[in-house]
């Protein structure tokens, strides 16, 4: 996949954004990509979609571990 992708389907910011921490989510053909919306140039975390199902059934059922 190449960057062709992201571009033409666009980057969303979250609803839950404030002016400091945001990030945003581009949909592609294998899955997803996000990224921090102050740092357009920065990292890209990349899912495949089986992967970014299983973050968000984590995260919706509050099952995510942080840090030690």
């Amino acid at each position: 996949m190449g960057d062709g992708d992201l571009l033409a389907r666009g980057w969303r910011k979250s609803s839950a954004c404030d002016p400091y921490e945001c990030v945003e989510v581009a949909l592609t053909d294998g899955g997803v990509r996000v990224r921090v919306s102050h740092r357009p140039d920065g990292h890209v975390i990349a899912f495949e979609a089986p992967a970014w199902k299983e973050f968000l059934r984590a995260l919706c059922g509050r099952t995510l571990e942080g840090p030690a």
